[in-house]
C-alpha cells in the first residue's frame, strides 16, 4: 500500500485556514452566534449575519465591516421556510459560493415537565431540530460543491446530561445532537463534516441582567477553571470546527465548559470546600 500524500497546510496558525470560505452564522444577532460571525470574519472569512431581529443582524454586520471585514446581513427567521431559502439565495448572489453553516439559534423554554405547554413544546422543537434539518438541507446542495464544506450546531450539556426544568429545551437540544450524528454519517460521502458545540454557562448582558450575583457565584464556583466562558471562547471552538484545520472531525461533540460537566462528583464525601478554595484557605 502507498501512504497518501499529506498535502495539509501544516502553518495554519500563522495563516488561516478559513481565509476566502463562505459562511452562513444563524442566530448571529447577538451572544455565541455574533461572536461566531465576528471571528469568522475577523479570521478572512465572509459571513452572512442571519438573525430573525434584522437590527440586531445589521449592527453585528456593521461591527464588522467597520474592521474592514467582510459581512452582510440577512433576516432569518428559522420558523419561517421563506426566509431560510432567502437567506440561502443571497448568500450565493452576494458571494457566487457557500462553505460553512454554523447554526446558533435556539428556542428556551424552561419548566417541569408536568407544567409543559406541548404547543409550546412543539415550537421549541420546530426551532431546534426542524428548523436545523430544513437550514441544513436548504444549504447542502451547495455545501457539497465546496473544498471545505462544515456545518457546526450549538448544542447544550442539557441535551447531552439532562437537567430538571429544563422543559423542551434538553429534549430538544438531545435531539439535536443525535441529528448532527446522523448528518455526519449521511453526508460524509460528500465531504461534509458535521460537528457540535457543546457550551458551558456563558456570560451575556442578559444573564447578567436576569440571574442574581449569588446564583452565578455559586456556578462559577463549580466551574474547575472558576470563571464562566465569554460568548468568544465558544466562537473560537466553532470556528475552528468550521475551518479546514479539523478536516478529520466529524460526528464529535466538543464540550467548551471549562470542566464543569466534570463535576458529578466535584469533591469526595464530606468535604465542604472545592479545590480551589482549598487552595486559596492554605494559602493564607
Amino acid at each position: 500500500m502507498t501512504l497518501p500524500k499529506d498535502n495539509r497546510q501544516l502553518d495554519w496558525m500563522k495563516s488561516s485556514p478559513i481565509e476566502g470560505l463562505v459562511a452562513l452564522v444563524v442566530g448571529a444577532g447577538s451572544g455565541m452566534g455574533a461572536a461566531c460571525a465576528r471571528t469568522f470574519a475577523a479570521n478572512g472569512g465572509k459571513t452572512v449575519v442571519g438573525d430573525c431581529n434584522v437590527d440586531s443582524a445589521q449592527s453585528v454586520m456593521d461591527e464588522i465591516t467597520e474592521r474592514g471585514d467582510t459581512a452582510i446581513a440577512v433576516k432569518l427567521d428559522v420558523g419561517l421556510r421563506a426566509d431560510i431559502d432567502a437567506a440561502v439565495v443571497e448568500t450565493i448572489e452576494t458571494f457566487g459560493r457557500m462553505d460553512v453553516l454554523i447554526n446558533v439559534a435556539v428556542l428556551v423554554e424552561s419548566t417541569m415537565l408536568e407544567d409543559a405547554d406541548l404547543d409550546q413544546w412543539d415550537s421549541a422543537f420546530h426551532v431546534n431540530v426542524r428548523s436545523a434539518l430544513e437550514m441544513a438541507l436548504a444549504c447542502v446542495p451547495y455545501l457539497r460543491k465546496s473544498p471545505a464544506a462544515a456545518i457546526v450546531h450549538a448544542g447544550s450539556l442539557a441535551g447531552t446530561h439532562g437537567y430538571a426544568r429544563s422543559g423542551s429545551y434538553g429534549p430538544s437540544k438531545g435531539a439535536l445532537i443525535s441529528l448532527s450524528k446522523q448528518m455526519a454519517l449521511e453526508w460524509a460521502i460528500d465531504d461534509i463534516r458535521v460537528n457540535v458545540v457543546i457550551p458551558g454557562t456563558i456570560v451575556t448582558p442578559a444573564m447578567v441582567r436576569d440571574i442574581s450575583p449569588i446564583a452565578i457565584e455559586t456556578r462559577i464556583k463549580q466551574v474547575p477553571l472558576g470563571r464562566l466562558s465569554h460568548p468568544s471562547e465558544q466562537a473560537d471552538v466553532a470556528v475552528f470546527l468550521a475551518s479546514p484545520a479539523a478536516s478529520f472531525l466529524t460526528g464529535q461533540c466538543i464540550t467548551v465548559d471549562g470542566g464543569f460537566s466534570l463535576n458529578l462528583y466535584p469533591q469526595p464525601m464530606g468535604m465542604t470546600e472545592s479545590l480551589r478554595e482549598q487552595r486559596t484557605r492554605m494559602s493564607e
